[in-house]
């Protein structure tokens, strides 16, 4: 049975109203509908979220820190003041996977992945609500944070992805060794911080991490919740400051 109705689900994307369609927060949404209500109803056929993709829009991502298998990037707008804003809404996170059987030893059910979701939302709503108000529409002074999970493919050593891809397939890869396509997967963990009238991007941040590092780290469903909750915290501490 699916834990979460398609309904529900749609209340929890992020839309921001008059802003044109871009990236991972915007565009991944209508597939993961549709993602969703495939696997509620078996049907076979998913859509591509890489159709609505933009990498040009990763340009302005630069990169500040580094961490054992982790690259950290930020793009802070230089119109961007923290006073200007007094609440925040928060979308619920974006995870790019779907229920997977045989991965692991027990799989990954849509049972798990609403589990971790809801988890992480919690997450990031008592870190908002310890510096700002919590918002639920778009007004003046209102910003909103949207976030992200993701597989992404990048070709050479500069961070210029070429695809995204589902979390799952990032393992698999650390777990044979392999590029994909000739290109090497990394777990991707995205915040972005919009004003919720203009859809203004004011910061972002981006955790990059290494398949390697993913596996090695990561090795149930919990510890990948425990480190995916440590690596939004980083990626929205560095987009918007809130610690």
């Amino acid at each position: 049975m699916c834990p979460n109705p398609p309904t529900l689900l749609m209340t929890y994307l992020p839309t921001i109203s008059g802003a044109r369609p871009r990236r991972l927060l915007r565009w991944i949404a209508p597939g993961l509908i549709a993602l969703f209500i495939s696997a509620c109803a078996g049907v076979g056929t998913k859509p591509d979220p890489n159709e609505f993709i933009d990498m040009a829009d990763y340009d302005r991502l630069k990169q500040v820190s580094t961490q054992p298998g982790i690259r950290i990037y930020r793009y802070l707008s230089p119109d961007f003041k923290r006073s200007d804003f007094r609440t925040v809404m928060v979308d619920p996170i974006v995870l790019y996977q779907s229920a997977e059987k045989d991965l692991g030893k027990n799989g990954i059910t849509e049972e798990t992945i609403y589990r971790i979701r809801n988890s992480m939302d919690i997450t990031m709503r008592q870190l908002v609500r310890k510096q700002f108000g919590i918002s639920y529409k778009p007004g003046e002074r209102v910003a909103r944070l949207s976030t992200a999970i993701t597989g992404v493919l990048l070709d050479g050593a500069a961070f210029k992805p070429s695809r995204l891809v589902p979390i799952s397939t990032v393992l698999k890869a650390a777990g044979t060794g392999n590029r994909i396509n000739g290109s090497t997967p990394y777990l991707m963990v995205e915040a972005k911080l919009v004003n919720s009238t203009t859809g203004k991007v004011m910061g972002e941040g981006v955790y990059l991490v290494s398949s390697e590092q993913f596996r090695r780290e990561v090795d149930s469903p919990e510890k990948f919740q425990q480190l995916a909750n440590q690596w939004v915290r980083g990626a929205i501490s560095v987009a918007s400051g809130l610690r």
